[in-house]
Order: C-alpha cells, then structure tokens, then sequence
C-alpha cells in the first residue's frame, strides 16, 4: 500500500487530527510498512512493557535496554540533544493519544454536562496533583502552564517593581528566564544585574558571595537557573535561596531542566517560584509545563493572562492557568510522563543520567581538542555536559553528524557541544558519538 493510501485507511479508522503530532510526522515520513508497525504500537498495545525491579536488581544494562525499547526511535539513531526536547515513551504517548481520540468524541464525562477537554479554564485537578507531588507542593501552589516560557513571563509581568528595583539573575540564563526581565527593565526601569559564575564553579560559598557583592538596597528578586541552559551547571538552589529568603528577596528558580533530572523538592529548596518544561527531562509532551508559586506570594502577582477568573483569588495559583481554550490531552501525557517516572523511580534514573554524564565525559576527553567545560566529579552536574572545541564549525558538524552518523547533536555556543545523554542511551550510543567526533576532528581540512 502506497503511504497515501495507508494514511487514508487509517483516517477511516481514528480521525487524524486527533493524533499526536509526533505519530502524524513519524506516519508522513516513514514507508507504509514502518508506518503500520508504528500504528499497531500505538493502536493494539503492542509496546514494551516498563521492566521490573527484579531485571534491574539482576542486569542494570538489561533493564535500561528493555527500556529503551519504549522509545521510537529507529535502529542506529542516536539523539544527543535531550536538553532541547526529549522523546515521549509508548505509555506517555498513549496516553496522550487515547486521551485525544476520546475527547474528539465531545461527549459527557463525570456526569457533568458543562465539562469539555479544554484545558485553561476550570482546576482540573486530577491532572495538577501528581505533578503537585512530584515537586512536592500543594495542589492549589501549582498552575499547569503550556511551558516554562509561559510561567517566567506570568511572575516577571505579574510583579509590582517600581524604576530602579533590582532583579539578581546570572550571565548562564535562557533567552526565555532573561527576556522577560529584560522586557521590564526597558518599560519599567526595572535593573537587571547578571552574576557572572564560573565555569565550572569552585565552591557554593563563591556563589553566593558573587550574588551578595551584587546586592543593594534596592535588590527585591533573586532569579537563577537550578540547572543552567548553556552549560548545563547544576547550581546549588537550596543555600542560593536561602540567602535571598534571609534579604527579604522574593527566590525564582528556573527549573526547565532540572525535573526530570533530578529529585526536586520545592519546599526543601525554600523557593518562592519554581518553573519548569516537562518535555524535556520528564518526557512528557511538548506544550505543557508547570509553575509553583509558594502560597504567601500567590497574591503578589497579578495575573498577565486574563479570562474568566482571572481574579478569582480562591483559586490560589490554578489562577495562573486560566488562560483560555487549549487541548487537555497534553495533560493526559504529563500525567502519564508523572506515572512513569514514578514507575522507574525518580532516583534511579537520576543515577543512570549521571553514570551516563560521566562515563561521556571520561570518553570525551580523549577526542583531540576537546576541553571538557563541566565540572570535574558530580559536584553541579548532572546529566548534560558541555565540550568546547577550538576552531570548531558546529553547524557543519552537525550536519556531518546527522548525514554521515545518524547521531544528532546540538551546541549552545559557536565552539561548544552540550550533550544530553538519557535513559534510552547505552555506553555503545556514546562510544559512537565519540568515535563520530574523533573522526571529524582527525578528517582532512579543505580550504
């Protein structure tokens, strides 16, 4: 059957539209007999099922290879740039899907007749409370946002601060945790004053003393990244708040890359704001994210995004989310991303995320060239590492990589790699990365 033919079959049997947009891309480009393998793992519930504690106990690289059976990808494909966007498992994209096909039907559900799968009104509940627990906070100081973008800009718009206030952030923060401070500092004169961290750091005391020879009078936000965007430091969340709590400053933290990482527990952590994208390290889908707000600030931020309740301040932070029609089935897959995280357990995948970080930088170093950024033991990382390349062409890298190797990767500087290894990654998936980087640094130069 020709791929027309074999999407029109299927359009006879499940709408289309309501199919995740992972499954309609992988269906528009695969060979009819790939797309029908695809279909019936989606479909018939032919995917692998989650290995139990037992395989582990007997054969660690056993169960993480079972595990990677969930995944999508094609045989010999490795991605490396899971810092960007991570890949669904089969029960996340299940979930996801049947939720779709189910709320395409429009029909009544729970007996109440005025319920539709729109999330952006209404508290929906049964969605906020297991990521409510996965951070460790209550149901009413979480707001299920579409992203991590979404939630930074709802606090940086949302705030009194007056011409000359101060806002403490870092020169290591993602154009979506920066901009909007920046957006305030030209409408509002607001000051945004970066720390300059090292790389990698040397001690949690520097840290805080670099914030500190920074802070005045006027400072009223601390704003920093758990995990940093470009380099991938796991910075230390808990004493940084704690000494912004002990100014009286109101403690943001950027989380989009640390849940899913690692544990993260909001009220050990002492924050005021936690923000975070799921669809990065917790695999959920794209479009859906999260964003705490410790209850005794919940009505220092106006909200920014303004439907019916928009005001209502019993809804304590599901305030924040009210934000006009968007599908619900995304939530369906971050409550699915929540059950299988919890399935593998939080810790475990944090220990293999960091065997895999530092089994990647022992290999690395050996690449001519290469000069290994992140720190040298466990101490701020944890799953991404970066690498810095003299002279190095990283688009026609990449594009190498991708059309000579099969291996994507991604950097977040002209000469630096920031690698983002994962539970569907295996030492022989590295071990090809490196090989595919020494090749490319040892290949003849052109003119």
């Amino acid at each position: 059957m020709e791929r027309r033919g074999f999407l029109q079959a299927l359009g006879a049997i499940a709408p289309l539209g309501a199919l995740p947009a992972p499954l309609l891309a992988a269906l528009a480009e695969a060979p009819p007999r790939r797309a029908a393998r695809l279909v019936e793992r989606f479909l018939c519930g032919a995917e692998p099922a989650t290995p139990d504690d037992s395989l582990f106990a007997r054969d660690p690289e056993a169960y993480w290879a079972q595990v990677r059976r969930q995944f999508t990808f094609e045989p010999g494909y490795v991605y490396l740039n899971n810092g960007t966007i991570g890949s669904m498992p089969l029960p996340v994209l299940r979930a996801f899907f049947e939720a779709a096909l189910t709320d395409a039907r429009l029909e009544v559900t729970h007996d109440d007749p005025e319920e539709y799968p729109l999330w952006g009104y209404g508290p929906w509940n049964q969605y906020r409370a297991p990521v409510a627990q996965l951070v460790n906070c209550a149901v009413e100081e979480l707001a299920l946002t579409r992203n991590a973008t979404e939630g930074l800009s709802c606090v940086a718009n949302g705030l009194d601060l007056s011409a000359g206030d101060e806002v403490l952030t870092t020169d290591q923060e993602h154009p979506s945790g920066i901009s909007p401070w920046l957006l305030r500092a030209r409408r509002h004169g607001v000051v945004v004053k970066q720390v300059a961290l090292p790389l990698p750091p040397t001690s949690d005391d520097d840290l805080v003393e670099r914030f500190e020879a920074q802070r005045t009078p006027r400072t009223r936000v601390l704003f920093f990244s758990h995990i940093t965007s470009p380099t991938g430091t796991v910075l230390p969340a808990a004493r940084l708040c704690a000494w912004g709590r002990a100014h009286g400053l109101l403690t943001e933290v950027d989380g989009a890359h640390a849940v899913g990482q690692l544990p993260v527990d909001v009220k050990a952590i002492g924050c005021d704001v936690y923000v975070s994208s799921p669809h990065k390290w917790l695999l959920a889908p794209p479009g859906c994210g999260l964003l705490y707000v410790r209850d005794e600030v919940i009505d220092r931020i106006w909200s920014t995004m303004a439907t019916g309740g928009w005001d209502d301040r019993s809804l304590r932070a599901g305030r924040f989310q009210q934000f006009g029609s968007t599908g619900a089935a995304l939530l369906a897959g971050l409550a699915a991303a929540v059950e299988y995280r919890r399935a593998l357990g939080t810790e475990r995948v944090e220990r293999r995320l960091r065997e895999l970080h530092a089994y990647l930088k022992g290999q690395v170093r050996a690449v001519p060239g290469a000069e290994v950024r992140s720190a040298p033991g466990a101490d701020y990382t944890a799953a991404l590492l970066c690498v810095d390349f003299a002279a190095l062409d990283r688009p026609a890298l990449q594009r190498w990589m991708a059309a000579r190797h099969r291996i994507r990767v991604r950097g977040t500087a002209p000469q630096r790699l920031r690698l983002s290894p994962h539970i569907y990654h295996s030492r022989a998936d590295l071990d090809r990365f490196v090989a595919a980087m020494a090749e490319w640094q040892g290949r003849p130069r052109t003119a």
